[in-house]
């Protein structure tokens, strides 16, 4: 073809198609082959990636999809598990480069940041005007997007889940419109987006409120873990208990999630602090460490002598600030192997029922040897505002870390035992988290999700094309 031929053909081309194309042939565009989540147990083929830098970058991006019949997954730092990031042949929005702090008020105590900031970008930002977060995970690793996305908790026994500290959302729907909604102006969309998973729209800036940066004493008590939440009542109610979480023993035997220990931060006054943030040291001296408990009883039986003693040490008191103690190490926690690979897990139990739990589920980690590497305790506040909601009570959040062989017996097996762990959780008026594996039933789903059809009605609403789908979505709601 002569170059008056190509010329001509380009001349019936449309503009947008041209804009397109050009989009995606020179910005921020990566022709993945597969995209996963960090337990590499959902690996997908899918058509691309869009690294988004801007809202321009996203609005394209919906476009080319929506010209295209493309499914749209949306992607942060790649820790939601259940399918959430993934689907056959979709583009991935990457939203990890979208990333700035765009607005910060010292006098309303808010910050407004783009959906890829993580919560330590957060910290640094906030941490010299003696400011901190109000709720996020134990770490601080994750991308707010994907923290909202999955409406997460934290430590401090103050609030319940992450919904309660947000302000207002700015979203971009299916059809590239942008929208700023708060539980005042759109009370169902702003319920259903948090804690929704990205199925209804793309987040693009959050506004989250703040608290003060407070002087905190840690201290470590012994407990067993039936007395565990008569322990934890009475602290909450005669101390000023900041954050809290509780650790109970690995080592299988009579110890096995019975010998546990109560870790409480008291604030010692609220005058703000703006104390250096520490950083995570001894990285490859504890992946060694922890290493060992994957792999045998003595590891777990070495690693829980350490906690105990060199970690959380009962009796000794130590004062920090809240944003430091909102800094656990997490990096050691890296890992990939080719025959297993670490799972979370998170069931939320009524405090009243939280030991009657601890029973049955001691007996089926026992019977179904259950590689568990840790297992750390929450108190979650009751909050029934997100759609998909988790905490219909006040509850014990009961986080498990656990290996598990990848091969096809390995998944069998811990897809059976996970549903009996439902069960379990059902039998107590408990639930459990949706961020993880979709190993849960689409029965015990609709049980203990009762409001999923209020959810796929907003759906049909806002995304009646279904643009933003999942595995997830698809498995469980669809």
């Amino acid at each position: 073809m002569s170059t008056y031929s190509i010329l001509k053909a380009f001349m019936y081309i449309k503009p947008s198609t041209l804009i397109l194309a050009f989009f995606f042939t020179l910005c921020h565009v990566s022709y993945a082959a597969t995209w996963d989540d960090i337990t590499h147990l959902n690996r997908t083929a899918i058509t691309k990636v869009v690294h988004v830098r801007s809202e321009h970058d996203v609005a394209q991006a919906l476009k080319y999809a929506n010209t295209h019949k493309l499914k749209v997954v949306i992607s942060g730092t790649r820790h939601s598990q259940g399918g959430h990031i993934t689907y056959p042949n979709a583009l991935v929005l990457d939203m990890s480069y979208f990333n700035q702090i765009t607005n910060l008020s010292l006098k309303e105590h808010t910050i407004t940041v783009q959906s890829g900031v993580t919560w330590d970008e957060i910290q640094q930002k906030i941490n010299p005007y003696g400011l901190s977060v109000k709720v996020m995970q134990s770490s601080n690793i994750f991308s707010i997007g994907g923290s909202v996305s999955a409406n997460i908790h934290g430590r401090d026994p103050s609030y319940g889940p992450l919904i309660e500290t947000i302000n207002k959302l700015r979203i971009m729907f299916a059809n590239g419109e942008t929208k700023v909604i708060s539980r005042q102006s759109s009370p169902q969309l702003f319920s259903a987006i948090i804690g929704g998973y990205g199925s209804l729209a793309v987040i693009l800036e959050v506004e989250l409120s703040l608290t003060t940066n407070t002087p905190l004493k840690k201290t470590v008590t012994p407990i067993d873990y039936s007395v565990y939440w008569p322990h934890l009542e009475q602290m909450l109610q005669h101390n000023n208990v900041t954050l809290h979480y509780g650790r109970c023993s690995i080592v299988k035997g009579k110890s096995f999630l019975k010998e546990c220990y109560s870790v409480n931060y008291i604030c010692k006054n609220h005058l703000p602090l703006s104390e250096k943030l520490n950083n995570e040291k001894h990285i490859t001296r504890n992946k060694y460490l922890f290493d060992l408990s994957r792999h045998s009883p003595a590891g777990k039986k070495l690693r829980w002598h350490l906690q105990k003693n060199l970690i959380d040490i009962p009796g000794q008191i130590q004062h920090l600030s809240r944003n430091n103690a909102m800094r656990p190490p997490i990096k050691f926690l890296t890992y990939h192997s080719p025959d297993n690979t670490d799972i979370l897990q998170e069931y939320f139990i009524p405090t009243v029922f939280f030991k009657a739990f601890m029973d049955d589920l001691r007996k089926e980690l026992t019977t179904q040897n259950v590689n568990l590497l840790s297992m750390t305790l929450r108190y979650l506040k009751k909050n029934q505002e997100s759609t998909l909601n988790y905490a219909n009570d006040d509850m014990i959040a009961i986080v498990l870390f656990i290996n598990i062989e990848t091969d096809e017996k390995g998944l069998s097996k811990a897809k059976t035992w996970t549903q009996h762990l439902v069960d379990l959780a059902q039998k107590y008026n408990g639930t459990y988290y949706l961020t993880y594996q979709r190993f849960p039933s689409k029965e015990q789903f609709n049980t203990l999700y009762p409001d999923w059809k209020h959810f796929k009605a907003l759906k049909a609403k806002y995304d009646p094309e279904k643009l933003f789908y999942s595995q997830f979505y698809q498995h469980y709601i669809d």
